[in-house]
């Protein structure tokens, strides 16, 4: 196998990360600087970093349910607790992208650097599915522009799957589904169409849901699950790019009876109609939104900062 998928299902790290320590020279195979990523090496080879051996372990992959007040990463000084120390032998996986402190819901733990890789990258576009507890009344218009894609400060979002779930006189839960991962994306989107949000969750990831899985909860994935994971990106990786080159795709240009359906619903759930914005104005969509992501927009590059959780 190449050096730098030896390196990354050893754990050392991304293959992105390890990409970038063997071409600084601190790599060695058999006591031989190596700065080729793609190096053929063996089991039999010595490969080490910085003088120290890795060996290509056994791979976990671990789904973690994160409570509120969880920091989602290896170690953070100003936490209480981190999302490695909840599960046992935490402290040999890293976390699949990060969730806000006030944010629950699903991580994947492991340390297969290729699968995570692969899940982080925005060209694969995994499914991620939230459900937020926003504060104001959900109108139609606002749910055709979060469906179409915002404008935020680092770039337009891809198309999502919105839903109503329930309004009530001053709430209302949304189930978003994105397929990007950008800093605080879910709760800028919102805050772009004026609803801001109280509570956010992430009930799916890829194939996997949280059912089953309290709060605080984990537990190892199945090979099946695993293969599925691997699988998540190849059915929308390029359908996402397609759908945002130049401008959005009209919300007329619904089939009808798609249309009808989910206005329907968005009737049942109890968004009230809005009036059509003039179709001479820009849309609905632009408004203000929070800081952007300092690593988003970079062509070939994970989003390592955030997967879009708040």
């Amino acid at each position: 196998m190449n050096l730098v998928v030896f390196l990354a299902r050893a754990g050392v790290g991304s293959r992105r990360s390890c990409d970038e320590l063997i071409r600084e020279g601190v790599v060695t195979v058999n006591d031989e600087v190596v700065t080729f990523p793609r190096h053929k090496v063996s089991h039999d080879d010595v490969v080490a970093v910085r003088g120290e051996r890795v060996t290509v372990r056994e791979l976990r992959y671990v789904l973690v349910n994160k409570p509120r007040g969880v920091a989602s990463t290896r170690s953070d000084p100003h936490a209480d607790k981190v999302i490695v120390d909840l599960v046992p032998g935490g402290r040999a996986l890293f976390p699949v992208g990060r969730l806000d402190v006030d944010t629950t819901g699903l991580i994947i733990l492991t340390n297969d650097g290729v699968l995570a890789n692969r899940l982080m990258h925005p060209r694969y576009g995994v499914p991620k599915t939230y459900v937020a507890r926003v504060r104001g009344k959900v109108s139609r218009r606002a749910l055709g522009t979060l469906r179409q894609g915002v404008d935020l400060e680092d770039g337009r979002t891809a198309p999502a799957d919105v839903r109503l779930r329930k309004q009530s006189a001053k709430t209302a839960l949304v189930e978003i589904t994105i397929h990007e991962g950008r800093k605080r994306q879910v709760r800028r989107m919102f805050q772009s169409v004026g609803l801001p949000v109280e509570e956010l969750s992430r009930r799916r990831y890829g194939p996997l849901s949280d059912k089953g899985l309290e709060p605080g909860g984990y537990r190892e994935l199945a090979g099946d699950e695993v293969e599925a994971l691997r699988r998540a990106g190849e059915q929308v990786a390029g359908e996402v790019a397609k759908e945002t080159e130049g401008s959005p795709v009209p919300l007329a240009a619904e089939a009808p009876e798609a249309r009808r359906e989910r206005l329907a619903e968005d009737e049942r759930a109890g968004a009230p109609e809005m009036p059509a914005a003039p179709s001479a104005e820009p849309d609905a969509a632009a408004g203000e939104s929070g800081a952007p992501d300092a690593g988003a927009g970079r062509s070939g590059e994970p989003d390592t900062a955030g997967d879009g959780s708040a």
